[in-house]
């Protein structure tokens, strides 16, 4: 029954169920996520309600309340082999009247489609879960439904259906590069190197570039191969314990047999860049570079250049980066139609304003429903993670 129902989130996603009250999502819409975390500002949660009941056994309720709320969990110890103590932190709980009944009294109700629209402020966290449930970011929409009490089929006085709720964060690409220069020319040294890292900010769109320059000063040495690896650092703080834990994103490795020697000046050269994609590059699951009450997620980009095993030559570089997860060249578009139009309204509703009637019909517009978003409350995690190596 529950796949002839209109689109809505996966059964699996319901932490309480039933095929006779759900929500769905607005046509056109993969989420109830309407507008981009993190780069539009008015950002929202937007979807249906669906109570459909037998016109022989209906509901009697005589109010609705729309819940979304998130919040932090992380194991504080382990208390036994199979319970876990967690920790709780509120994130944001954003509460809205759905429905009322007339004269505050129980209405029979068969069929009932109700639209909703939450607005959620810019400041939250993404959804993450972290390695062996050490912690998550975790949000849920609730249907809270004030019913007539049936204690003869032992039924309370509140009806809740919930699910849970992915939320994704969003940025746009570098608008300016921010480049970051390594140099070493000394001609002491055997081999000079120049290597540049193209920016700090990485994600979806946005490659790791890295380009290595070196100048060998004493013929005798020879490149063996240049390593580009992406570090994940997770570090969760409950109470007085310090839990950490890093693991290897991905790993580029080129053979110094692949890179050509420039013999054109007096010291041999060569020259060479390196790209890590992100994600298709990246050898397993990761998060995004994220900070809340108790969990900091960091990452490096950790760069190597090796002339052989005990080599003095050898060159070891890292430094801290942010992955954030940027819109695709599809979410672009539809966000550029979306601030096009609106600018179209806002200059339509001006010269409106100066003359006496109105003569012509607002700009048309076939709204572009964005596929992923949402934000909420302001909240101020405690900035002490530590996210050191």
């Amino acid at each position: 029954m529950y796949s002839n129902l209109p689109k809505g989130p996966p059964r699996s996603s319901y932490k309480e169920f039933t095929p006779s009250i759900y929500f769905s999502y607005q046509q056109g819409l993969k989420s109830f996520q309407q507008g981009y975390l993190g780069i539009t500002s008015n950002t929202s949660i937007v979807g249906f309600l669906h109570l459909n009941f037998p016109s022989n056994d209906p509901l009697y309720i005589k109010h609705i309340k729309l819940s979304f709320s998130g919040a932090e969990y992380i194991r504080l110890h382990d208390t036994g082999p199979q319970f876990l103590n967690y920790g709780t932190n509120s994130i944001c709980n954003v509460s809205v009247d759905l429905w009322k009944s007339d004269n505050n009294d129980y209405q029979k109700i068969s069929n009932l489609v109700l639209p909703f629209e939450v607005p959620l402020p810019n400041d939250i966290p993404s959804s993450l879960s972290l390695y062996k449930d050490r912690g998550r970011i975790e949000y849920n929409l609730r249907a809270i439904i004030s019913r007539k009490p049936n204690l003869r089929n032992f039924q309370g006085s509140t009806k809740i259906i919930q699910c849970a709720y992915t939320v994704d964060r969003y940025s746009l690409p570098p608008s300016i590069p921010d480049p970051i220069k390594w140099e070493n020319d000394k001609l002491r040294k055997g081999v000079g190197h120049e290597i540049t890292l193209n920016n700090k900010v990485f994600g979806p769109r946005y490659p790791i570039v890295v380009r290595v320059k070196l100048t060998f000063y004493d013929a005798r040495v020879s490149l063996e191969d240049i390593v580009i690896s992406l570090k994940e650092y997770i570090v969760v703080t409950p109470k007085s314990e310090v839990k950490k834990k890093r693991k290897n994103i991905g790993k580029k490795i080129v053979s110094g047999k692949q890179i050509p020697i420039s013999k054109e000046t007096r010291y041999n050269e060569c020259v060479t860049d390196i790209k890590f994609t992100i994600p298709d590059d990246c050898l397993c699951t990761f998060n995004w570079s994220e900070e809340s009450f108790h969990i900091g997620i960091t990452h490096k980009v950790k760069i190597k250049v090796n002339f052989g095993l005990f080599s003095k030559h050898n060159i070891k570089l890292e430094i801290p980066i942010k992955l954030t997860n940027m819109l695709t060249e599809e979410e672009e578009s539809c966000l550029v139609a979306e601030l096009v139009h609106q600018q179209e309204i806002s200059r339509y509703l001006e010269s409106e304003t100066l003359r006496p009637r109105y003569d012509s019909p607002p700009p048309s517009y076939e709204p572009n429903l964005f596929t992923n978003q949402s934000s909420l409350p302001s909240y101020s995690p405690n900035n002490n993670v530590d996210s050191r190596a």
